[in-house]
C-alpha cells in the first residue's frame, strides 16, 4: 500500500493555469472540474485523420466516420498509465507516460504503428500471461479482402521505465481472423481454466434484408460478419463460436462488447451490441463451455442502432448495470431534422420476425436481480435517468469522475457529416439522382458527400444523482468543446487520485481532460492494483469490493468498454469524505476471496491472489420472501387475446393506442361459497371470463355464462354489486374501445343478473339505460342513502376524434322494492350535470373523504386534473382546491385508504411516471391543441411541448402532414419546420378555436387528505415512477401495523418513438403510518409481475392477488406471511 502523491505540484500549477483560462480573479467563480491539456504539455500529437475522396467516402463503407479507439494501460510497469491510439487511416501512436501529464512517443522504437490498413478498435490484455501487457489491434474497413486480419502485438518487456518492444505474433496465436470486419475484442476467462480467452466483435459491410429468409440470414453464419469466440488452448486460440452459441449470421454490425457476471454465479457473460436491424445479444454463461442468449428473457426492449457499451453498478447495489448509447438527438429541433417517422409496421414486423423490441435512443438497464433459473432481469430507465438522447453517440463509460463514491457517465459523440439530414436525403440527394438519371450519368457521390452539413458537437458527462437519476455536468465541469470524438477511456495519469478523460477525436488532436477533483473537491479514494495466479497475472474477471460505514462499491476487472478501447487495469473508487472503516475484499476469478480490512484512503492497495487471506466465497444468504408465484398451482392457464385493431392507422397523430386498454378485473363471491371470484373482461371478438375459486384456492372457469353471445363488446370496467336486492352479487359491464363508432350497438353497457349461485343472465331491455358510448369505468355506491345501490359510469373517448372525451354519469337505481322490477335512471343532470362528460375518465371510485357519511366521488383520466365532486346529501360538487387543478396527467387508477393514520381518507393514484420523453410540469407543461385544423371532418391532435416560452409540436413534419397536409405547402424544408412554433404553423384563428388539454404532472403520487377538503400532493419515490401504474393494492404486508402499497403496470402501446413502458416488475412501497413509504427490491420482496399489465386485483382479504396483462395470460401471486389490515370504507 502506498500513498499516490506523484503529480500534485504540476496539479497545483494546472489549476492555476484553468482559474486564468476562465477568467477568475480572486475565485470568483468554481473553476471547472477539468481542463484539457494542450498537446505543447503533454507531446500527445495523435490525430485520426479522415480524408474523403471518390474511392474511399462514407457511402462506399457506411463506417467511414466511426473513428479510433484509444487504450490506457501501463505497458512498461513503472506505475504510471500510458496511451495507446488506433487511427483509422492514420499511424497507431503509442505513448509512455513520463509523469507530470508529459508523454513521450515511442511507436517506432516499439513496433507498434500498425499496417497502413483501417484499424477500428484497441484492446489491452497479458495474453501470454507474462506478466507484460499485449495488444490486440482489430481491422476493417474498405480495402482489399486479403488486407482483413487484426493484429497481436505481444509485449517482450524492457527494464523498468523503459521503451517495450511488441512483436506481431496474431497468426502464430490464431488470433488473426483473416477476412473479418472486425471492430473490437474482449480478452477474459470464460471457461474458468486460467488462462484468458477471446470475443470478437465484427461488423457487416453490405446491408442484407432483414425480412428475406430472415431465420436463415440471421442463424446461418456468415464468415466474415458474424462474431466469434475463441478458447485459449495451452496458448494457442481455437473458434468454438458455433458449438458456444454465439450468433454469427449475416445481419450482424457487431459494434461494441462487454464482459461481465451479469448473474453473480462466478461466471463471466457477455453483452454485445449491434447496428442496425440485428438486436443486441446477452450471453449468459452456462459453465459448461458454452452461452445461452437470454436477451428477451433479461430485458425488455433495446437501443435500435445499438453503438458502444459499458457495464459496472451505477446505483451501489452490487448488481450490474448495462448502458448502450444510439444516435437520438437532445434537442427537440435536431429530432426533426435528422429523424424520419414512427415506423410502426417495421418496429411490429421486426418483433414478429424474431427481433427484440428496439427504440432509437441510449437505453440504461438496471438490473433487478434474477430469476429462479438465474436469469438476470433488467428493467430499462434511460429516460427517467435523464441520460437517453446524447446524439449519435460513441463511447459510455461508468466512472466516478468526482470521487463521490457513484458512477457518473461520459458519452463521447459526433459524426463527420449528418449523414441523416432529412433536407440531404429528400431534395439534394434526391435532384442530384433524377438528375444523373435524366442526363444517363454516374450520380455524382463525392460532390454529393460534400454537400452533405457537419454539426461538432460537445460530450456528455452526467453526474450521478445517487436516485437512479443523473444531472447533465456537461458544461459545469467544463467539458463543453465541441468536436468529434469516438474512442475514449479513463485513467488516472498523474496518479493523484482522480481520473483524467482521454479521447481519440476525429480531425483534431486525441484530448487528454485532466480532472482536478483531487484539489477542489478533496473527496477521498482507494485504488486497486491486482497481482492474480497463473495465466491471468492481471487478474481479468475479478470483484473488487470497497465497503465503508455507510456505502459499498463493487467494480469488476474488464478492461474493454465503451467503444474500440481499454481502461486501465487500475481500479479506482471514490469515498467521498469518508475516510475509517474501509475494507476491500477481492472475489478472483477462480471464486477465492482475499480481505483487507482497515484500509488507509487515499492510497494504492496492491492485493495479490497468492498472499494473504483466501477463502472461497460462500455468497449470501437467502432471506424469506413476502411474495411467491403460484399461477401454476392455480390452475388458472387463461391468456388474455388482443384483437388486431392499430389505432394508428386510422388515427396517425395519437400518443398511443386506446383500443389495448384492458383486460380489466372485477372481484365478488358470485355463489356464496365465502370465497372470492373474479370476472376478467374481454376484447372485442372475444368473450369475458368467470372464475370460480375452489377450496383448494384454485380457479375454473365457470360454464354456460350469457358473456359469449356479446363477445363483439369491448369489455372495459366492471363491477359485482347487488343491484335488485336478493342479496347476491350481480355484474355491471361497461363496454367501450376505440374501434367502433360512437352509437355502434357494441358500446351499449350490460348488466348480468345473478341467480345466487353464480350463474348470470343478463338484463333485459329497459333495464339499464341503451347508451351507446365509448366508457371506461363504472364504480358502485348509495351516493342518495335510499337503499340500493348507483353506479357512476366514465366515459373515455369519441372513438376516432382523441382528445374528446365520451359520455357517462350517474345511474340511479330505481328498482321496484315492492315488485322487485329493476330499473336504473340517468340521474346526471340531476346530481351534477358535470359528470356526463368530465374529461377521458379512466378510474373512478366513491369513498368518504370528509366523514360526513355521505360517499363521495373520486375520479382520474388522461389529459385532465384528478377530480373529487363532495356529496351534499345526494348532490355532488366539484371540490375546487387549488393543488388539484395543477395535476393534470395521464392518471390511471385509484387506490383510498387511511394511510397516515389520522383517521380520513387519503389516495394513492397511478400516472404514467417519468421514464419516458415527455417531461411536463406545472410551469412547463405539455399542451394537447386539437381541432379539424384541414377541415376535413376529423379532429387532428397536435401535442406540444413548451419550450422558451413557446409550444412546439413533437410530431415530425412528415407525421403531421400525413394527417394534415397544408403543413407539408406551409415548410417545404425540415429545417424550416424544426425550429417553428405552433403559432406559426396555424393561424391565430384556429389556435383560439381549437380545445387546448394539459399535461403537467406524471408522478404517480399519494394525496394527502388534510381536511377542510385540501389535499397535499406527494409523488412516490422513483421507483414507483418506472413506468405506467395500472394496478395499486393496500394490506399490511411487512406485519408492523402500517398499511403499505403494491403497485404493478407497463404499457407496451406508445408510439414507437416514445417505446414501450416496460420497466415496472411490480414493487411494494411499505408504509411508517405517516403517509411515507419506501421501496423494497424484487430481490427483498419475491415480487416480479412483468407484462403489459391492465388490473389487479386481491382475493381474500389480499391472499392472493391475481393480475391481468394485456394479450397475455393472467398471473396469480400469495402473500406467503399475510396480514390483513381492515380498509377504509370504499365503494366501489
Amino acid at each position: 500500500m502506498r500513498k499516490t502523491q506523484a503529480g500534485k505540484s504540476t496539479k497545483i500549477l494546472s489549476i492555476c493555469f484553468a482559474l486564468a483560462a476562465i477568467g477568475i480573479s480572486g475565485c470568483k467563480k468554481k473553476p471547472f472540474l477539468f481542463t484539457a491539456v494542450d498537446s505543447s504539455h503533454s507531446h500527445i500529437c495523435f490525430e485520426n485523420t479522415i480524408e474523403e475522396t471518390p474511392q474511399k467516402n462514407v457511402i462506399e463503407y457506411e463506417y467511414y466516420y466511426n473513428g479510433g479507439g484509444v487504450a490506457a494501460a501501463d505497458f512498461n510497469n513503472d506505475g504510471l498509465c500510458d496511451l495507446y491510439f488506433t487511427g483509422n487511416a492514420s499511424e497507431n501512436k503509442l505513448y509512455l507516460n513520463r509523469g507530470h501529464l508529459t508523454f513521450q512517443d515511442v511507436t517506432d522504437s516499439a513496433g507498434m504503428k500498425g499496417r497502413p490498413e483501417w484499424k477500428t478498435g484497441v484492446t489491452v490484455a497479458d495474453v501470454n500471461g507474462d506478466g507484460w501487457l499485449d495488444v490486440y489491434v482489430s481491422y476493417s474497413g474498405p480495402v482489399k479482402k486479403e488486407q482483413l486480419y487484426d493484429e497481436l502485438y505481444i509485449n517482450k518487456g524492457c527494464p523498468k521505465g523503459g521503451i517495450p518492444v511488441f512483436v506481431e505474433r496474431a497468426k502464430e496465436y490464431g488470433l488473426d481472423a483473416p477476412f473479418t470486419f472486425s471492430t473490437q475484442s474482449a480478452f477474459f476467462d470464460f471457461d474458468r481454466d486460467g488462462d484468458l480467452d477471446m470475443f470478437q466483435c465484427n461488423h457487416g459491410y453490405k446491408y442484407i434484408s432483414p425480412f428475406y429468409n430472415t431465420n436463415k440470414v440471421r442463424n446461418q453464419r456468415h464468415p466474415q460478419f458474424g462474431n466469434r469466440l475463441y478458447r485459449n488452448d495451452g496458448g494457442h486460440f481455437t473458434e468454438i463460436s458455433d458449438s458456444a452459441g454465439i450468433h454469427g449470421g449475416g445481419l450482424n454490425f457487431g459494434l461494441s462488447v462487454c464482459i461481465s457476471d451479469l448473474n453473480n454465479d462466478g461466471w463471466p457473460d457477455i453483452y454485445v451490441t449491434n447496428d442496425f436491424e440485428e438486436q443486441d445479444f446477452l450471453y449468459l454463461n452456462t459453465g459448461k463451455n458454452s452461452f445461452r442468449d437470454v436477451t428477451k428473457k433479461s430485458t425488455g426492449h433495446l437501443s435500435r442502432f445499438s453503438m458502444g457499451s459499458d457495464i459496472a453498478d451505477f446505483n451501489n447495489d452490487l448488481l450490474q448495470d448495462i448502458l448502450v448509447v444510439d444516435m437520438l438527438p437532445e434537442t427537440l429541433e435536431r429530432q426533426k431534422l435528422l429523424k424520419g417517422p414512427d415506423e410502426y409496421d417495421k418496429y411490429t414486423l421486426m418483433a414478429d420476425s424474431g427481433f427484440q423490441y428496439q427504440n432509437m435512443r441510449n437505453t440504461l438497464q438496471l438490473n433487478q436481480g434474477n430469476t429462479k433459473d438465474g436469469v438476470p432481469l433488467f428493467s430499462e430507465i434511460g429516460q427517467l435517468a435523464g441520460i437517453y438522447n446524447t446524439d449519435w453517440s460513441w463511447s459510455p463509460l461508468f466512472a466516478d469522475l468526482d470521487n463521490d463514491g457513484y458512477k457518473d457517465i461520459f458519452i463521447t459523440n459526433g459524426f463527420l457529416r449528418d449523414f441523416t439530414n432529412l433536407d440531404f436525403l429528400k431534395y439534394t440527394y434526391q435532384e442530384a439522382a433524377e438528375k444523373a438519371h435524366q442526363n444517363n450519368k454516374t450520380l455524382p457521390v463525392y460532390d454529393l458527400i460534400k454537400k452533405m452539413p457537419s454539426t461538432q458537437l460537445a460530450h456528455f458527462a452526467f453526474r450521478n444523482n445517487r436516485d437512479f437519476t443523473f444531472t447533465n455536468a456537461t458544461q459545469a465541469w467544463g467539458l463543453d468543446r465541441k468536436m468529434i470524438s469516438s474512442g475514449a477511456v479513463y485513467a488516472d495519469l498523474d496518479n493523484d487520485g482522480d481520473l483524467e478523460l482521454i479521447t481519440n477525436n476525429t480531425n483534431e488532436k486525441a484530448t487528454i481532460w485532466e480532472n482536478h477533483t483531487s484539489e477542489l473537491l478533496k473527496n477521498n479514494f482507494i485504488k486497486v492494483r491486482l497481482t492474480g495466479k497463473g495465466k491471468n497475472i492481471f487478474a481479468i474477471g475479478a470483484k473488487v469490493f470497497v465497503n465503508t460505514a455507510t456505502s459499498q462499491q463493487v467494480q469488476e476487472l474488464s478492461p474493454t468498454r465503451g467503444f474500440q478501447s481499454s481502461v486501465d487495469f487500475v481500479l479506482n473508487f471514490g469515498l467521498g469524505k469518508e475516510s475509517k472503516g474501509v475494507s476491500v475484499k477481492v472475489i478472483w476469478p477462480d471464486g477465492t476471496v482475499s480481505v483487507r480490512k482497515n484500509v488507509s484512503v487515499d492510497t494504492l492497495i496492491e492485493m495479490n491472489q497468492s498472499v494473504g487471506h483466501v477463502e472461497v466465497d460462500p455468497g449470501q444468504p437467502e432471506k424469506p420472501l413476502l411474495f411467491e408465484d403460484c399461477t401454476v398451482q392455480s390452475g388458472i392457464s387463461f391468456r388474455h387475446q388482443e384483437n388486431d385493431v392499430v389505432d394508428f392507422k386510422k388515427e396517425p397523430l395519437l400518443p398511443y393506442q386506446i383500443s389495448k386498454s384492458g383486460p380489466f378485473l372485477s372481484k365478488g363471491d358470485v355463489n356464496g361459497d365465502n370465497l372470492e371470484d373474479f370476472y376478467l373482461g374481454g376484447s372485442a371478438g372475444y368473450a369475458g371470463e368467470l372464475f370460480i375459486q375452489q377450496p383448494d384456492h384454485t380457479f375454473v372457469i365457470a360454464q354456460s355464462q350469457p358473456f359469449d353471445a356479446d363477445k363483439a363488446c369491448e369489455d372495459m370496467g366492471s363491477v359485482f354489486f347487488d343491484a335488485d336486492g336478493d342479496h347476491d352479487l350481480d355484474l355491471y359491464v361497461v363496454s367501450g374501445g376505440n374501434q367502433f363508432e360512437t352509437g355502434a350497438g357494441e358500446l351499449t353497457d350490460r348488466l348480468y343478473i345473478n341467480d345466487g349461485r353464480g350463474h348470470f343472465t343478463k338484463a333485459g331491455p329497459g333495464v339499464i339505460p341503451k347508451e351507446y358510448s365509448s366508457g371506461s369505468c363504472v364504480t358502485t355506491a348509495d351516493y342518495d342513502r335510499d337503499g340500493d345501490l348507483d353506479l357512476f359510469v366514465g366515459g373515455k373517448i369519441l372513438p376516432g376524434n382523441f382528445p374528446l372525451p365520451g359520455y357517462g354519469g350517474i345511474l340511479r337505481n330505481d328498482t321496484d322494492r315492492k315488485t322487485g322490477k329493476l330499473k336504473f335512471t340517468v340521474a346526471t343532470a340531476d346530481v351534477n350535470p358535470d359528470l356526463k362528460s368530465p374529461g377521458m375518465i379512466t378510474d373512478a371510485l366513491w369513498a368518504d373523504l370528509n366523514n360526513d357519511s355521505w360517499p363521495d366521488l373520486i375520479m382520474t383520466g388522461e389529459w385532465m386534473s384528478v377530480k373529487i365532486f363532495i356529496n351534499h346529501q345526494g348532490k355532488l360538487e366539484e371540490l375546487h382546491d387549488s393543488t388539484l387543478s395543477n395535476t393534470s396527467g395521464l392518471w390511471s387508477k385509484i387506490l383510498a385508504g387511511d394511510f397516515d393514520h389520522d383517521g380520513d381518507t387519503d389516495l394513492v393514484i397511478g400516472n404514467a411516471g417519468l421514464n419516458g420523453q415527455w417531461k411536463p410540469t406545472p410551469s412547463e407543461p405539455m399542451t394537447l391543441y386539437a381541432m379539424d385544423f384541414d377541415d376535413n371532418g376529423s379532429i387532428d391532435p397536435v401535442i406540444c411541448t413548451r419550450l422558451r416560452g413557446k409550444d412546439f409540436p413533437i410530431a415530425s413534419l412528415d407525421e403531421i402532414a400525413d394527417k394534415i397536409p397544408s403543413v407539408r405547402k406551409k415548410f417545404i424544408h425540415y429545417k424550416d419546420y424544426s425550429t417553428t412554433s405552433i403559432d406559426n404553423i396555424f393561424s391565430a384563428s384556429q389556435i383560439k378555436k381549437a380545445g387546448k388539454w394539459k399535461l403537467q404532472n406524471l408522478q404517480t403520487c399519494y394525496f394527502e387528505n388534510e381536511g377542510n377538503g385540501r389535499f397535499t400532493v406527494h409523488p412516490l419515490p422513483l421507483e414507483a415512477q418506472f413506468s405506467k401504474v395500472n394496478g395499486i393494492l393496500s394490506e399490511d404486508y411487512d406485519h408492523d401495523g402500517n398499511k403499505d402499497i403494491l403497485v404493478t403496470g407497463n404499457f407496451f402501446d406508445y408510439r414507437v418513438q416514445n417505446g414501450r413502458a416496460d420497466a415496472s416488475f411490480g414493487l411494494l412501497l411499505t408504509g411508517d403510518g405517516k403517509g411515507n413509504f419506501k421501496p423494497v427490491e424484487g430481490l427483498r420482496s419475491g415480487l416480479y409481475a412483468r407484462g403489459n399489465i391492465r388490473d389487479m386485483i386481491g382475493l381474500d382479504t389480499g391472499k392472493l392477488i391475481v393480475i391481468a396483462k394485456n394479450n397475455d395470460s393472467l398471473q396469480v401471486i400469495k402473500v406467503v406471511k399475510f396480514k390483513h389490515v381492515p380498509e377504509t370504507r370504499v365503494y366501489r
